[in-house]
């Protein structure tokens, strides 16, 4: 690097070919800005070294003997071996290896990506200045031209090709940060996720003016739920190795484990709970008991949890299910998610209340209808009382419905009984005792409907659903 006797208050190298090495295209020849790439202190030792080479008269910055000779090429390779080989040991690396780097670390800096502040030592200061004095006349064209241009390159391929060993780091934050929304009805075509489902994850995902998903919202369940390695985890082995193997998969599943001692829930989140059960029942029966540790693991369940909730879901079905089917309709999965919720508080807070509040659910409830029924006498009253204290705690009173032969007969027996003024009266004809059930607003569409309204009161399935799922979730 010839200094011909030129001022440098603002240095830059000049790439060009001489007689000790040619370059490969005219595209080479190039400056490079140091000025803008050397921090202060870095500068600083540069402009020392070149003005103690001026003073000494020599005509090359890195020279040998007199100065009118460069230091050879091998000079800096040989070094850089030699180090490397000290402190490494087996290695691949080259003194070429350090324009890999600076091209890749650039390329971290020209597209201003936080990654820079990591995995370099340039402050957001110096970034600024590294991207105005790199780009130079390539701003309107783009940081990739003019990182290309930077290298010596004459189109951005051979850069992006061979030099930034960073693009995959770029592309993954670019996508973390991406606000990219899918029409419901097609995220659901091609993932199999429905409104419960993104509603459970994250209750802003989902955008009733334009029916989108904002993926971003439920990025961490899209990863976890459908990009997940379909080959199967635990394959069938004999012997040692399969004590060896069982205890890396308790270890293991051990890690997902989270603090639940005050909660009388058997696993704390349930939407993980309702996505293993879905899977799960998805499976053949003969496949259950092999697949059930793989399954569980994806959805972050420990081995004793996932054995605790199939075993509780398959006694309480006598065929091969193990959830019921969820109430259709946004306002049901608004109301199923806040029983949840509410619910696991009162797991912690009052968990006796809550399991009462089971039991009663667990002795009355039948598969076959969607109410529970409760009797005259004072005893099935008091139950009655007990039952729907706690039942417009998890789910908002004006849900609830009790009907018997008569409204007048509810309205007495709501008011004797001091139940919420909220619960819905309803009539059924010849019916005797009361029947409890949650609801929800329905029009009239057809002649063949029953209904004496145009609108009316039907049960929604909420109460069905969700005491079957208590009944899984709640340990005995």
């Amino acid at each position: 690097m010839s200094m011909d006797g030129q001022r440098i208050e603002q240095p830059q190298i000049w790439v060009r070919p001489n007689r000790y090495r040619r370059l490969k295209s005219s595209s080479a020849s190039r400056l490079i800005p140091i000025n803008y790439l050397l921090k202060k202190d870095e500068l600083e030792q540069f402009t020392q070294l070149y003005r103690q080479q001026k003073r000494l008269k020599r005509r090359y910055l890195f020279s040998q003997g007199s100065g009118d000779q460069p230091l050879p090429s091998v000079v800096f390779s040989n070094l850089m071996k030699l180090i490397w080989d000290r402190l490494l040991g087996e290695h691949d690396f080259t003194f070429h290896s350090f324009r890999h780097t600076a091209i890749s670390q650039l390329a971290l800096v020209l597209s201003k990506s936080p990654l820079a502040q990591v995995m370099t030592d340039y402050d957001n200061e110096q970034c600024e200045k590294v991207i105005k004095g790199v780009l130079g006349y390539h701003k309107d064209q783009g940081s990739w031209f003019g990182l290309a241009s930077f290298a010596g390159h004459l189109t951005c391929d051979t850069t992006f090709e061979h030099y930034i060993h960073t693009a995959h780091l770029l592309a993954g934050e670019r996508l973390n940060n991406a606000c990219l929304e899918l029409p419901i009805t097609v995220l659901q075509l091609i993932s199999g996720l429905d409104y419960s489902i993104i509603y459970r994850q994250d209750k802003t995902a989902y955008d009733a003016t334009t029916k989108a998903v904002k993926l971003n919202k439920i990025r961490k369940y899209i990863l976890k739920k459908i990009a997940v390695n379909k080959i199967p985890l635990f394959k069938s082995i004999d012997g040692a190795d399969k004590n060896a193997n069982q205890q890396l998969l308790n270890g293991n599943l051990n890690g997902f484990n989270e603090s639940n001692t005050n909660s009388i829930f058997i696993h704390p989140k349930y939407a993980d709970v309702i996505g293993f059960l879905e899977e799960l029942q998805k499976l053949s029966i003969n496949s259950r008991d092999e697949l059930l540790p793989e399954v569980a693991i994806r959805h972050g369940i420990s081995l004793n949890e996932s054995k605790c909730l199939y075993l509780r879901a398959s006694e309480l079905f006598d065929d091969d299910r193990l959830l019921l089917g969820r109430p259709k309709g946004s306002k049901n999965q608004e109301v199923i998610i806040r029983a949840l919720d509410r619910a696991y508080q009162m797991s912690i807070k009052d968990p006796e209340k809550l399991r009462m509040f089971i039991e009663i659910f667990a002795h009355k409830h039948n598969l076959n209808n969607s109410s529970i029924h409760f009797g005259i006498k004072k005893t099935q009253l008091e139950r009655l009382q007990s039952f729907m204290l706690v039942g417009c705690q998890l789910i908002d009173a004006r849900h609830w419905q009790v009907r018997a032969y008569s409204e007048q007969v509810v309205i007495d027996v709501k008011k004797d009984l001091s139940l919420n003024s909220s619960i819905r009266v309803g009539a059924r004809e010849s019916f005797h005792g009361y029947e409890v059930r949650v609801v929800q607003k329905k029009r009239k569409h057809s002649d063949k409907n029953l209904a004496t309204t145009d609108h009316y009161y039907a049960s929604s399935g909420v109460l069905k659903y969700l005491g079957c799922l208590l009944m899984v979730l709640i340990k005995n």
